[in-house]
């Protein structure tokens, strides 16, 4: 029998969820608005900050814009599905975690519909600009992946 959430867990997801989102275009917006902000580097220049606009998807490789909302839409629907119907009801870290990933998929599908791309600011090993909500949703994902539900 499935369970539904229960309320408090989805209340912990919504706020994982709006943290997140809020964080996200905070940090995007103060970092994009001060250049002086823009010129650190960390671990011998390996990380550092960058003003790298993503039209792209991951890895910047190029995809048709509306398969990029497509994409975002069905995360959104999927994460958004399993809070309400699967084991997150039983595991309030795991409701935490869908939120997490819910607000980094909302933070980078809004830069995209808002400004047609996604913002990157930080920059690892000179390769791959990423930003927050990437972060959130590899960190939900992961927690996807290797969770097992409580017996």
């Amino acid at each position: 029998m499935q369970e539904n959430a229960h309320p408090r867990d989805l209340g912990f997801a919504l706020l994982a969820a709006g943290s997140t989102f809020v964080l996200d275009q905070w940090l995007k917006s103060t970092l994009f608005a001060n250049e002086a902000l823009m010129n650190g580097s960390w671990l011998l220049g390996l990380i550092r900050f960058t003003d790298h606009r993503n039209f792209g998807i991951s890895f910047n490789l190029p995809v048709p814009y509306w398969l990029m909302l497509v994409i975002a839409i069905g995360a959104l629907i999927w994460a958004i599905y399993e809070l309400f119907t699967r084991h997150a009801a039983r595991d309030t870290r795991h409701a935490i975690f869908l939120g997490i990933f819910i607000g980094g998929v909302i933070g980078n599908l809004f830069d995209r519909v808002a400004l047609g791309f996604v913002r990157d600011w930080l920059l690892l090993w000179g390769r791959s600009a990423v930003n927050l909500a990437d972060g959130a949703i590899l960190l939900g994902l992961i927690r996807y992946l290797f969770w097992k539900p409580k017996a």
